[in-house]
């Protein structure tokens, strides 16, 4: 069965399994388990790294209130062989090159019910890297972060859902005195399991 099948068929029986269960809650611990894909971009003045990434996102905490939760965030995507522009020229890469951008994080989701529609805020210690077989070419130090995020889940069970969401992610990183200000953003499309 191909993927899209796979994840279609998942989605239609959480959906039967949401319609025929008693009303689920939000309350007590919380897990959240994202992985997805989306494009990374990072830049200077001098130089702008982009491409297409992939990106995971945990997220472990506990409910304040019904429905409303407060959690702690584990965050990171990988950029391989991104595009390198220099001065308006845009140069592809193709030598195991791999720009990283990680954060870690706090952070709340809301979630609306009964429709299981999440928003989720999060701000962040983040740092970017620039790596080439695995060893370290530049690292363009620690900043802070934003992350913006909304998703939709089905109950598979009664803690248990899957879902889809989107996560916007942007990091502001201030360069030293032999160092340039770098920006970077994600955006990811991602799958999530979640325990709740």
């Amino acid at each position: 069965m191909t993927r899209p099948l796979l994840l279609a068929s998942l989605l239609l029986a959480a959906g039967a399994a949401q319609a025929s269960g008693a009303p689920h809650t939000h309350d007590g611990f919380y897990l959240r388990l994202q992985g997805g894909f989306g494009g990374t971009s990072a830049s200077n003045d001098d130089i702008t790294l982009k491409g297409g990434s992939g990106g995971l996102n945990v997220e472990i905490g506990g409910a304040l209130t019904r429905n409303f939760i407060l959690y702690g965030k584990l965050f990171g995507t990988g950029t391989p062989d991104p595009d390198v522009k220099i001065g308006g020229i845009t140069f592809e890469t193709n030598n195991d090159l791999n720009g990283n951008f990680g954060a870690v994080g706090i952070g709340v989701t809301y979630y609306f019910m009964p429709v299981n529609l999440y928003i989720s805020g999060a701000i962040s210690a983040t740092s970017l890297s620039l790596t080439q077989n695995g060893d370290k070419l530049g690292d363009p130090g620690n900043g802070g972060g934003l992350h913006l995020g909304i998703g939709k889940e089905w109950w598979v069970g009664d803690q248990w859902g899957l879902g889809i969401g989107a996560e916007l992610a942007g990091t502001h990183v201030k360069g030293d005195n032999d160092t340039k200000d770098w920006n970077a953003g994600s955006f990811l499309l991602l799958f999530s399991a979640t325990f709740n």
